[in-house]
């Protein structure tokens, strides 16, 4: 009995003097913020109109859909790929229209929670239009996009 007590003391403290090391690493939870995507979601609505917007940003490239829904006019919904300049997001938006498709650049300048659309000179080149002069778009439109929950 003698020899089974210390037997059993000898391996219970050998197992005391045993350190588990965990070397590894999980690689996975380690992000890099510049190649992560963030989405948020702006909407302006008024009391017959409505404009939605949806974003990704991954850097400064700026992806996502925009819906314009005024009363008595022609429901546009389509796609915006572009990029932020400092506040101002300058994007190419793709959109059906009558079933339609068309192109035009916009531009939305980010105060605070909103989003303001800009408005100015356009030329067409391509079927597609452009701002005349992009460093001097107007920005006082009434249609302030304010962030909100994604659906």
């Amino acid at each position: 009995m003698k020899t089974f007590n210390i037997l059993i003391l000898a391996v219970l403290l050998a197992s005391c003097n045993t350190q588990v090391k965990e070397t590894e690493t999980n690689t996975s939870a380690i992000v890099d913020k510049k190649n992560t995507a963030a989405t948020n979601c702006y909407l302006y609505a008024g009391l017959s109109d409505t404009v939605s917007m949806n974003l990704t940003h991954l850097g400064d490239s700026i992806t996502g859909y925009l819906v314009y829904n005024f009363k008595e006019k022609d429901k546009n919904t389509g796609t915006i790929n572009g990029r932020m300049n400092g506040n101002i997001l300058i994007a190419e938006y793709t959109f059906l229209s009558e079933g339609i498709q068309s192109c035009r650049q916009v531009a939305f300048k980010l105060e605070g929670d909103k989003f303001i659309e800009g408005y100015g000179e356009s030329y067409s080149r391509n079927d597609r239009f452009f701002f005349k002069y992009p460093d001097s778009l107007n920005f006082d439109s009434s249609y302030k996009l304010r962030e909100t929950d994604c659906l």
